[in-house]
Protein backbone atom coordinates (compact mmCIF):
# COMPACT_ATOMS: atom_id res chain seq x y z
CA UNK A 1 0.00 0.00 0.00
CA UNK A 2 1.42 3.42 -0.89
CA UNK A 3 1.60 6.25 1.76
CA UNK A 4 0.16 9.89 1.68
CA UNK A 5 1.64 12.51 4.08
CA UNK A 6 -0.63 15.40 4.12
CA UNK A 7 1.04 18.54 5.82
CA UNK A 8 -2.53 20.45 6.86
CA UNK A 9 -3.43 22.42 9.76
CA UNK A 10 -7.07 21.44 8.49
CA UNK A 11 -8.63 18.64 9.72
CA UNK A 12 -11.47 18.99 7.73
CA UNK A 13 -9.22 18.56 4.53
CA UNK A 14 -7.16 16.08 5.98
CA UNK A 15 -10.03 14.18 6.10
CA UNK A 16 -11.71 14.58 2.63
CA UNK A 17 -8.36 13.50 1.13
CA UNK A 18 -8.70 10.43 3.46
CA UNK A 19 -12.02 9.74 2.29
CA UNK A 20 -11.33 10.17 -1.51
CA UNK A 21 -8.41 7.94 -1.77
CA UNK A 22 -8.47 4.23 -2.03
CA UNK A 23 -6.07 1.87 -1.43
CA UNK A 24 -4.01 4.75 0.04
CA UNK A 25 -2.56 4.80 3.79
CA UNK A 26 -3.10 8.86 4.06
CA UNK A 27 -0.81 10.18 6.93
CA UNK A 28 -1.20 13.91 8.69
CA UNK A 29 0.68 16.27 9.87
CA UNK A 30 -0.54 19.73 11.19
CA UNK A 31 2.75 21.30 11.36
CA UNK A 32 5.64 21.50 9.27
CA UNK A 33 8.06 20.08 12.05
CA UNK A 34 5.79 17.37 12.30
CA UNK A 35 5.53 17.06 8.63
CA UNK A 36 9.37 16.62 8.66
CA UNK A 37 9.53 14.28 11.47
CA UNK A 38 6.77 12.04 9.94
CA UNK A 39 8.48 11.96 6.75
CA UNK A 40 11.44 10.72 7.94
CA UNK A 41 9.77 7.98 10.00
CA UNK A 42 6.82 5.83 7.25
CA UNK A 43 8.88 7.89 4.21
CA UNK A 44 6.07 8.35 2.30
CA UNK A 45 5.54 8.18 -1.58
CA UNK A 46 4.02 11.75 -2.11
CA UNK A 47 3.98 14.66 0.11
CA UNK A 48 0.74 17.15 -0.28
CA UNK A 49 1.48 19.96 1.38
CA UNK A 50 -0.34 23.52 2.62
CA UNK A 51 1.25 26.82 1.98
CA UNK A 52 0.21 28.49 5.34
CA UNK A 53 1.00 26.25 8.23
CA UNK A 54 1.13 26.95 12.18
CA UNK A 55 4.95 27.00 12.31
CA UNK A 56 6.74 27.57 8.82
CA UNK A 57 5.75 27.85 5.19
CA UNK A 58 5.10 24.72 3.07
CA UNK A 59 7.62 26.44 0.99
CA UNK A 60 10.28 25.82 3.90
CA UNK A 61 9.15 22.41 4.31
CA UNK A 62 9.75 21.31 0.75
CA UNK A 63 13.58 22.87 1.08
CA UNK A 64 13.70 20.65 4.57
CA UNK A 65 12.31 17.65 2.95
CA UNK A 66 14.61 17.72 -0.25
CA UNK A 67 17.39 18.62 2.31
CA UNK A 68 16.63 15.15 3.82
CA UNK A 69 15.45 13.36 0.72
CA UNK A 70 16.35 14.51 -2.58
CA UNK A 71 13.84 12.53 -4.25
CA UNK A 72 10.78 13.58 -2.12
CA UNK A 73 7.94 13.77 -3.93
CA UNK A 74 5.88 17.25 -2.97
CA UNK A 75 2.62 18.78 -3.94
CA UNK A 76 1.60 21.81 -3.20
CA UNK A 77 -2.32 22.09 -2.15
CA UNK A 78 -2.93 25.90 -1.74
CA UNK A 79 -5.72 28.26 -0.80
CA UNK A 80 -3.60 30.77 -2.56
CA UNK A 81 -3.88 31.05 -5.71
CA UNK A 82 -0.68 32.92 -6.55
CA UNK A 83 1.57 32.82 -9.44
CA UNK A 84 4.67 33.87 -6.94
CA UNK A 85 3.78 31.67 -4.52
CA UNK A 86 3.33 28.77 -7.06
CA UNK A 87 6.94 29.52 -8.76
CA UNK A 88 8.58 29.54 -5.53
CA UNK A 89 7.32 26.40 -5.04
CA UNK A 90 7.93 24.93 -7.93
CA UNK A 91 11.73 26.27 -7.77
CA UNK A 92 12.16 24.85 -4.52
CA UNK A 93 11.59 21.20 -5.31
CA UNK A 94 7.05 20.77 -5.45
CA UNK A 95 5.88 18.61 -8.72
CA UNK A 96 2.83 20.35 -8.48
CA UNK A 97 0.89 23.39 -7.13
CA UNK A 98 -2.83 22.85 -6.60
CA UNK A 99 -5.47 25.28 -6.08
CA UNK A 100 -7.50 24.08 -3.33
CA UNK A 101 -10.32 25.49 -5.94
CA UNK A 102 -9.45 23.05 -8.59
CA UNK A 103 -11.74 20.70 -6.82
CA UNK A 104 -11.36 16.96 -5.05
CA UNK A 105 -11.61 14.89 -8.52
CA UNK A 106 -8.58 16.68 -9.97
CA UNK A 107 -6.61 16.30 -6.63
CA UNK A 108 -6.90 12.67 -6.77
CA UNK A 109 -6.12 12.79 -10.49
CA UNK A 110 -3.02 14.04 -9.42
CA UNK A 111 -2.27 12.24 -6.44
CA UNK A 112 -2.63 9.18 -8.46
CA UNK A 113 -0.70 10.34 -10.83
CA UNK A 114 2.46 10.90 -8.53
CA UNK A 115 1.60 8.21 -5.99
Amino acid sequence: MKNLLVVEDSEMFYRLIKSALKNVNVLWAKSGEEAIEKYKSFRPNLVLVDIILPDMNGVEVIHQLKKYDENAKIIVVSGIDHNEVMKESLAAGAVDYIPKTAGIEHLRRKINENI
